[in-house]
């Protein structure tokens, strides 16, 4: 603490700083200043004035000042820094020789906080001196604090005025105890507009049930930071319609605080995406439709086979395709595909290889004079190897494609890197037809080959993605292949239909709820024999 000693008699001033320094609480805590008459002590509070921002502080704590003094006395020096802001806080004690009354009260009007007499005790002094820097001490903090109170509050009401939002406080009773600028800048109505939340609700939001759902969400007695929010549509000054986000807060003592902000550029965006989505996603069901219709019919027969097939894709549309068509009198084709990825550029490629196998081109049967060739399989993947790269598409796809003799029971088939075809026989011998090749768009990388077996009459040819084998429940159990297995074995002697059936209600039962990841597609073709 620094304590400035004004006095024109340099023994008392000396007499002074040794008792302040004794009295002392601890020792080298007290600076003591000297001034010998009024004009050097003004001086001396000069040059300890400090500034802090917009605030000047005086680094003197206390002035104990002779009352009597040659040139300008005491009491006009008291006059002087009480006169000035920024020693006005400094405490000053007058010291006398005398009790006169009307001089000490000169003293107390000019602002002296005390008074010591010269012949006084020493103990007594120190007390009061003890008592006027613990009044200084406590009015800094106190000025500090208010100094930081006025800035937060200034900073607010900026952040207040300037922010887009508007932010509103209710009572209990529902009358408003402050609106901010900003809700003025979002509705258009000045500051005062309306009394309550009921009447603010009433014009605001006509079309909504505002008022209500405080009531049903801030009953009487809610805890403090109880908090919820709601999206809802509004009418400004103007009555144009917009959209306001409100998040609701409950306040210790019952007031509920409003934030809201103007979302009508978000909301009519997030509108119109949903207006796009849905457009689209009826786009996707029309595709779908489309793809669902170029799909053999679920089940087929004649006299020397049938067939019947399951698919469930994981998407709208999706990236898997197969088909059963005649080629000529005495063959029948069939194929099953995979495009990697799914949705709208697998199935896009997948309807461009459907195009591509159309059993009336040349891709699959070359015509000639008097009768039919149907192309080997190993050629039919050859040529789509070459006319789907994936350099051109950014996808690659496996199939198998068989061709099938009605009359002789004859099956040639080639597979380019697509899952196993199953053979079933009626006793229930499982035999999978391993002959595979590359996958689709490598543009010839390595040649395909194919392979032939004879069907006996009630032999079985099963076709399936891996999107089956690889069906996981909620559980992250995969379906696999002994599951698939499990389910045609015990079947071998019935019918194709009803084995595709038995692999429908096992899917079912395996997955419950879960959303197959990939396409699942199915296929069985049965064998009757040649036609008599």
């Amino acid at each position: 603490m620094r304590i400035l000693i004004v006095d024109d008699s340099e023994a008392y001033r000396f007499f002074l700083c040794d008792m302040l320094e004794r009295f002392a609480p601890k020792p080298g805590t007290r600076t003591i200043l000297e001034a010998g008459d009024g004009e050097t002590a003004l001086a001396v509070l000069a040059r300890e004035l400090t500034w802090v921002g917009q605030f000047s502080r005086c680094g003197v704590d206390l002035v104990i000042m002779d009352l009597i003094m040659p040139g300008m006395g005491g009491i006009e020096t008291l006059a002087r820094i009480k006169a000035d802001p920024a020693f006005r806080d400094i405490p000053v004690i007058m010291i006398t020789v005398s009790d006169d009354e009307e001089c000490l009260e000169r003293a107390f009007a000019a602002g002296a906080l005390d008074y010591v007499k010269k012949q006084g005790r020493m103990a007594e002094m120190a007390a009061r001196v003890e008592a006027a820097l613990r009044l200084k001490r406590e009015t800094d903090e106190r000025k500090a604090r208010e100094r930081e109170l006025r800035a937060e509050k200034e900073f607010t009401a900026a952040i207040l005025e300037h922010s887009g939002d508007g932010i509103a406080v209710a009572a209990p009773s529902g009358e408003f105890v402050f609106c901010s600028p900003g809700m003025e800048r979002i509705f258009g109505y000045p500051a005062g507009a309306f009394a309550t939340l009921d009447d603010f609700a009433l014009v605001v939001f006509p079309e909504t049930t505002l008022a209500q759902d405080v009531r049903d969400n801030f009953p009487g007695g809610v805890l403090a930071g109880h908090v919820w929010h709601a999206i809802y549509p509004c009418l400004d000054k103007n009555r144009l319609h917009r959209f306001c986000q409100i998040h609701f807060s409950s306040m210790p003592g019952g007031n509920l605080v409003l934030n809201i902000q103007d979302v009508t550029f978000l909301e009519k965006q997030k509108r119109e995406l949903l207006k796009k989505q849905s457009r689209h996603q009826q786009d996707l069901d029309a595709a779908a439709e489309i793809q669902q219709s170029l799909l053999p019919r679920r089940v087929s027969a004649n006299r020397t086979f049938r067939f019947a097939w399951e698919f469930r894709p994981c998407e709208t549309i999706g990236g898997d395709i197969f088909n059963v068509f005649p080629l000529g009198p005495d063959h029948v084709g069939l194929y099953m595909l995979d495009v990697s990825g799914h949705g709208v550029a697998s199935s896009l490629v997948a309807l461009s290889v459907y195009n591509f196998m159309h059993y009336q081109r040349s891709t699959l049967i070359d015509r000639f004079a008097g009768g039919i060739a149907v192309a080997p399989p190993k050629d039919v993947l050859t040529r789509l190897d070459w006319e789907f790269p994936y350099i051109k598409f950014s996808r690659f796809f496996t199939i198998a494609y068989l061709v099938f003799n009605v009359r002789t029971g004859l099956l040639t088939y080639a597979n380019a890197g697509h899952p196993s075809p199953v053979l079933l026989t009626p006793g229930g011998r499982l035999q999978t037809l391993d002959e595979r090749g590359t996958i689709i768009g490598l543009e010839g990388f390595a040649p395909f080959e194919e392979a032939t077996h004879t069907l006996a009459p009630g032999e079985k040819v099963l076709l399936y993605s891996d999107g089956l084998v690889d069906f996981q429940n909620e559980a992250g159990e995969y379906f696999g292949e002994g599951r698939f297995f499990d389910i045609v074995r015990p079947a071998a002697d019935r019918p194709v239909t009803e084995i595709v059936s038995a692999m429908g209600r096992g899917l079912d039962n395996f997955g419950g709820d879960a959303r197959p990841r990939d396409d699942i597609s199915f296929l069985g073709l049965e064998y009757l024999g040649p036609e008599a």
